[in-house]
């Protein structure tokens, strides 16, 4: 068996039966570039794994994406190839010189546009053959894949580095912790790979006294009350670092804190800061390249990553730098706020105002949160405006972005005066 898909099971026979209806159909089998839009998960992972077998470039289009605009941004990737929804829909586009062998993804786009970026096939077999080597995980340890396979987090990590040490990925689609509680109850070791936030609705529900084998966590920090159950109700806790231009470079395993991203991967170096009060720009050294993140972080003294937050959503309010993590971190710690995220808007007397939105209790008010900030914040640090939403958005792959929550209230916190700093 290579792979379940939700309730289905896929064998090496189901994967050449595809493989051998695409090489079949002349536009694919000329094609270089191919961008894939699809609601199908296995006919995504059937041709992701064809291009990597024939060195070919593949690209995945949000399956939602309209076929106009699907056909456009396969143009824009500099592809030459469109799967629209099946293997059977191929529209062939004009030739590009672009070089074929890579996977071409988009960055997350959460501090600003999303920009292409291309790994080649022989640099993705070198993180999964250094990722491997730092899990050192036995067979029967059964990653359960809850997080987009067209992202590399589940696609490289989740899946490809699975299936090369010999394990079989259990992947779910959709977003329902039932279905993903019973699958994890169907194996004796499994490794939830999943999001934060939606790691932590799971969590809910699974009960303490069974706790889950294993859970891999990655895209951003956890606030410590979801971190303390986490380790709580987890035997295993793994957390990985990385980004798109370079993907996994540092894993932790079993960190003390939530910040802990571990130590680099035998193919890479990490550059930071060595003063947890004064981070920088972590830098990644690999292939010969070095990588500029645009986070900020330190290395402690046993080489351990500690990630402190992206550097453009550093809020400086008077000359003071605030990290919004920090201040997340405090207001989680109110029995009434469930989940905060913290960011920047203009302000007219100090250049920048900490911001914040919440679900939780939609009855605090501003003297309640006032006497909270006092007890645990520095008064730079006091969010001066502050919303309760039912819901905080968030992105595909369970990350919010701060620089689209100030676009959205942008126009609230300027006309609005500051709050908290009475």
């Amino acid at each position: 068996m290579l792979f379940y898909l939700d309730d289905h099971a896929y064998a090496q026979r189901d994967l050449e039966a595809r493989w051998q209806a695409l090489s079949s159909q002349p536009e694919l089998a000329a094609a270089r570039r191919i961008a894939v839009c699809t609601h199908d998960r296995f006919e995504w992972l059937a041709i992701a794994l064809y291009a990597r077998r024939h060195g070919l470039s593949v690209a995945p289009l949000h399956s939602d994406t309209p076929q106009t605009s699907a056909l456009a941004k396969a143009r824009q990737l500099e592809c030459d190839t469109l799967v629209w929804q099946s293997a059977s829909n191929v529209h062939p586009l004009e030739p590009t010189q672009a070089p074929s062998g890579t996977l071409i993804q988009f960055s997350s786009g959460t501090t600003g546009e999303p920009k292409r970026i291309e790994r080649t096939w022989s640099e993705i077999a070198t993180e999964i053959e250094h990722y491997n080597r730092a899990l050192d995980l036995s067979p029967e340890v059964v990653p359960v894949v809850a997080c987009s396979v067209t992202h590399s987090y589940g696609l490289i990590c989740g899946v490809m580095a699975t299936m090369e040490r010999g394990a079989v990925p259990h992947i779910v689609t959709g977003w329902n912790p039932k279905h993903l509680l019973r699958t994890l109850r169907q194996y004796s070791k499994p490794m939830l790979y999943s999001s934060p936030s939606f790691i932590k609705t799971l969590l809910m529900l699974w009960p303490g006294d069974q706790p889950l084998y294993g859970v891999m966590t990655s895209g951003s920090v956890m606030p410590r009350a979801w971190f303390e159950t986490l380790t709580k109700k987890t035997i295993n806790v793994w957390q990985q670092y990385g980004c798109s231009e370079a993907g996994c470079v540092a894993i932790a395993r079993q960190p003390a804190e939530a910040d802990v991203m571990g130590s680099a991967l035998g193919h890479c170096e990490l550059q930071a800061g060595d003063d947890p009060n004064a981070p920088q720009e972590v830098v990644i050294q690999v292939g010969g390249r070095a990588v500029h993140t645009g986070d900020a972080g330190y290395l402690d003294a046993s080489g351990a990553l500690h990630f402190c937050g992206r550097l453009d959503d550093t809020i400086i309010s008077a000359g003071l730098n605030v990290y919004p993590q920090e201040v997340e971190e405090a207001l989680m710690a109110h029995s009434g706020i469930q989940d905060v995220v913290v960011f920047k808007l203009p302000d007219a007397l100090a250049g920048e105002r900490v911001a914040a939105v919440y679900t939780g209790d939609a009855s605090l008010t501003d003297r309640d949160l006032r006497s909270f900030y006092r007890e645990r914040l520095a008064t730079y640090q006091w969010p001066t405006w502050v919303r309760h939403l039912e819901q905080i958005p968030r992105m595909p792959n369970g990350k919010v972005s701060r620089r689209e929550l100030a676009s959205r209230f942008a126009v609230e916190g300027r006309n609005e005066p500051r709050q908290g700093v009475a």
